[in-house]
């Protein structure tokens, strides 16, 4: 069933869906999809000399805001602000924190004794890859959506010098017409977990790490939660929602999860609200402290009981941008089918469970100590 896996996550009934779009405007999107599989892949070298101005001012933009977690997370809340109509930038902005907060747990005192220092490196690189490949890839579509509604643009001539999928060009102009955030937002989801796939773990040694990653860090309890947190209860203390994300290598449950994040962000009004708060208020810097200073700390010197949980910048330095191949994954016509239905899912309140997993962490980080 298609929705078993939120099912397993929160422990619920059978999770109803809903369409995305009309059963008759899928039918019409799916034969221009299935069109898009018989396009040559194809790279259009005729630019005039405006238009190679664009995509050089895209790939120096792309590429200065890709230099590390913290500027990609703020480039897109800074996009999302200026253009709240496409949603999977704020939906991207709250994933890529949890990226950086997986980033610098590898250092923080609750997993010093877990890991070993290449260990740490390698979840590091693999967690910095696939959120910079991320970026790479969807940031660019972003900026030429941005330009087109300034001065209309023929987006499909710019995907191939980007490597950006067939699959998106059909998207992209539909919603230049008819402006639907939802779909928009779960084609991004689909293209960006399918490119992942195809680019990075199937044509990297980053697939064997994750099926460790699986292993290993879910059973170091929490690290595979993806938190929103959405409103204060208490003074240095957010409530938290959100998903444990599980079987995290197999591409079309991050799909799912994809739409489950989605539909807790944007379809209950006290989390958008109260994420978005978060969002505006609190820049990102990569420590748990963000949200929930009683327990964490950025200082290294004084604690105070606390857990140490590092700034980005003092956790990692900036690492190149990593070339990736430029195949483009979209040669089934099956994956048109994860356009069709969208869950209907509760808010789930994690901060209990979040504040049980950091007292397991903390214990079974003290027990390896003795060892």
């Amino acid at each position: 069933m298609l929705y078993q896996l939120v099912q397993k996550l929160l422990g619920t009934s059978p999770v109803k869906s809903r369409p995305i779009i009309d059963p008759e405007k899928f039918g019409l999107l799916k034969n221009q999809l299935q069109k898009e599989l018989f396009q040559p892949e194809t790279e259009s070298k005729a630019f005039f000399p405006e238009e190679a101005a664009l995509v050089k001012s895209i790939r120096t933009e792309t590429a200065a805001l890709n230099r590390n977690n913290m500027t990609r997370t703020q480039a897109y809340l800074a996009y999302y602000r200026r253009n709240p109509e496409v949603h999977w930038a704020f939906l991207a902005h709250m994933v890529s924190r949890n990226g950086g907060y997986h980033m610098t747990d590898l250092k923080s005192s609750s997993m010093d004794h877990l890991l070993s220092q290449e260990e740490r490196q390698k979840f590091f690189l693999f967690l910095e890859r696939a959120n910079s490949a991320i970026f790479a890839d969807a940031f660019p579509q972003l900026l030429l959506y941005e330009h087109s509604k300034q001065k209309e643009l023929r987006l499909r001539k710019y995907f191939p010098i980007f490597h950006i999928s067939r699959f998106m060009a059909p998207i992209w102009e539909s919603f230049i017409k008819e402006p639907h955030s939802p779909l928009l937002t779960t084609s991004l989801i689909i293209n960006e977990q399918r490119m992942i796939q195809e680019r990075v773990l199937k044509r990297t040694r980053h697939g064997e790490i994750l099926l460790r990653l699986d292993f290993q860090l879910q059973e170091f309890l929490g690290f595979t939660n993806v938190i929103f947190p959405y409103v204060n209860k208490q003074d240095g203390i957010r409530s938290l929602t959100g998903l444990t994300v599980e079987r995290f290598a197999d591409s079309k449950q991050r799909i799912e999860t994809g739409k489950f994040l989605y539909e807790l962000l944007f379809q209950d009004s006290a989390v958008f609200h109260g994420v978005g708060e978060f969002a505006n208020s609190v820049p990102h810097s990569g420590s748990r402290m963000d949200y929930w200073e009683r327990i964490y700390t950025c200082d290294a010197v004084a604690k105070d009981d606390k857990i140490y949980s590092p700034l980005l910048q003092d956790a990692w330095a900036d690492y190149p941008i990593f070339s990736l191949q430029s195949t483009d994954w979209f040669t089934k016509e099956s994956f048109i089918e994860d356009l069709q239905e969208s869950p209907l899912i509760k808010k789930v309140d994690l901060t209990k469970k979040v504040l049980d997993n950091i007292n397991h962490l903390k214990a079974i980080n003290e027990l390896k100590a003795l060892f």
